[in-house]
């Protein structure tokens, strides 16, 4: 099964969530690949997940 790159990201995202400078710089990198629509999808769920934060407002979407 092919792994789309939102789903790439979702899991990187994830997994570097404890470090706020990996988790913008992976989020950099999605934003970079990732369609408009795409990166709507990936913010949606990364609010849902508690990885979206105020300090993350400039970097991101």
């Amino acid at each position: 099964m092919e792994t789309s790159y939102l789903d790439y990201y979702k899991r990187i995202l994830k997994s570097v969530s404890f470090d706020l400078g990996k988790l913008k710089n992976e989020l950099n990198k999605a934003n970079q690949i990732l369609t408009v629509e795409e990166r709507a999808r990936l913010k949606k769920w990364m609010l849902r997940n508690g990885l979206y934060s105020e300090k993350l407002r400039g970097n991101a979407f």
